[in-house]
């Protein structure tokens, strides 16, 4: 008799665990929906944002590109003229 009800009893005490360990599951189940569900909001956004970031780098780099050229060209030339001019002063210097 005593047995039984010792039985009884650790089977009431595990069905109880087992309701709390599934409504814990339940909250956090939620939890992780609202969270997932943020984040995808958050993911979208980013994504937009990137989106004009791309837009104006790609501009950016358009910008930079054209003015490079004619930069490069002009120290290349300066760079030409200034060797130039210094060998004729080491010839003249020379002479």
């Amino acid at each position: 008799m005593i047995l039984n009800l010792w039985f009884t009893i650790a089977l009431v005490l595990t069905m109880i665990s087992l309701i709390a360990v599934s409504a814990y599951l339940i909250v956090v189940l939620i939890q992780i929906k609202k969270t997932a569900r943020e984040a995808e909001m958050v993911l979208q956004k980013v994504n937009v944002e990137l989106a004009v970031v791309n837009k104006v780098s790609g501009k950016v780099a358009d910008i930079t590109d054209k003015v490079s050229a004619p930069v490069l060209s002009v120290i290349s030339a300066l760079v030409y003229i200034v060797s130039g001019v210094v060998k004729k002063k080491k010839k003249c210097g020379e002479e």
